[in-house]
């Protein structure tokens, strides 16, 4: 992803260096030149651009997944132990049943 974005936008940036020259009215070798320098500069600024997305989105993407593990942990033990809230209702349950009895 790095290196074709990298060079995608060098080649862009060569395609624009070429057009404005040619408008300008400039020689060749000053427009290949020039359009060289561009694709250049635009490859190095491409792949640095390319590498803080790919950064940015990594990291981004780390982090939901692990909330996204977090709430499933959480659903998966809320269902696994279902009987430590039936446990606590039928001690509220005994509770109540033996306070009638003595009453």
């Amino acid at each position: 992803m790095v290196g074709t974005t990298g060079a995608q936008i060098g080649l862009l940036a060569f395609a624009v260096a070429v057009v404005a020259g040619l408008l300008a009215g400039n020689s060749a070798t000053v427009i290949l030149l020039r359009a060289i320098v561009a694709l250049l500069v635009g490859a190095g600024v491409g792949q640095a651009a390319a590498w803080t997305a790919k950064t940015v989105l990594r990291d981004y993407l780390q982090r939901r997944k692990l909330l996204i593990d977090q709430e499933h942990k959480a659903a998966v033990q809320a269902i696994l132990t279902p009987g430590d809230v039936s446990d606590e209702v039928e001690e509220h349950e005994t509770g109540a049943q033996d306070e009638g009895a003595v009453a």
